[in-house]
This record gives C-alpha cells, structure tokens and sequence, in this order.
C-alpha cells in the first residue's frame, strides 16, 4: 500500500516539476556574461544540432594559429545589444540580437582595417551568422542554412 500512494504521490508531483522547466535559452546568460569570445575554430555540418556531426573548414596550420593569438580573433557581446571585436589586422563595431524560441541570430557590424586571409574567414562567418546554439561555455554561430558555423570558447578557457 506504501509503494502505491509513493507511486500516486510522484505521478501527481511529476507534471509540477516538468511545468516548471524551461526548454528556452537565458540569452544574456549565453553572449552577454562579460566573457570575452575566442574563436576556436569553424565547422561544416549536415544536422546543426549534432555535436559530433562536423567537419572542420580551417587547415591545422590557420587552427593552430588562431587558437595561439589569443589577442586577435575575439568577439564581446554586452547585454546592451552591443557587440565588438578584433581580428589581426581589423576591428569591428555594432550590434547584436539573438531569440531563444528559434534560436536565430542578427548582428550588424561595422569595420575597420584590412580583411584578409584569416580575418576574412572570420569576419565573414560572424557576419553571416543567422543562428545560434551554445551556453557560457561555447557559442556556435550557424549560417542561414545552418550547413556551416564558426565555433568560440571563452578567453582563457582552453589550455591555449
């Protein structure tokens, strides 16, 4: 008879617990958590919300290069709707905005500098950013098809 009314008691407590999650994303807990972004790499993907479906877009030589110059390839997201950043050779201004229900993603951004080389890989993959996915720990930034993204981690958190 215990077990029962246990049984009972959890099936009535169950539907409580599970209404009061929420399935969408803390948008400013995600970009806005004064976190300076460092771009770890970009991918090419068939199923955006597969971790282990990727392919890597850069060669060892550019990823080893951009994970080293810490100083460089860095995004800030400020809960303001600010968003600024650097390459080597460029820096950019603007702003941002992302929705949590369809996880789609807007920046606007203006530059200043030479792009080129690996700053115009990564200045192309922010501009054309249409989606997001991640948490504090990692920001993946999905073209409008979501087939590609480009990848950060915060400053300081990888073994760089």
């Amino acid at each position: 008879m215990k077990k029962i009314i246990k049984y009972i008691l959890a099936m009535m407590v169950l539907p409580l617990v599970l209404c009061g999650c929420n399935q969408e994303d803390d948008v400013f807990e995600i970009f806005a958590n004064d976190k300076t972004w460092h771009w770890s790499g970009s991918y090419t993907t068939t199923n955006w919300k597969d971790d282990n479906n990727y392919k890597l877009n850069l060669n060892i030589d550019d990823l080893s290069q951009i994970n080293k110059k810490t100083d460089y390839y860095n995004i800030i997201f400020e809960e303001n709707g600010n968003v600024s950043g650097k390459g080597e050779n460029f820096t950019f201004k603007g702003t941002w905005n992302a929705m949590s229900k369809d996880k789609s993603f807007y920046i606007n951004i203006q530059t200043q500098g030479n792009i080129s080389g690996l700053d115009k890989t990564f200045y192309d993959a922010i501009k054309s950013a249409n989606f997001y996915r991640g948490d504090s720990k990692c920001i993946k930034l999905f073209n409008s098809n979501k087939s590609e993204y480009i990848q950060f981690y915060p400053l300081g958190s990888l073994n760089q």
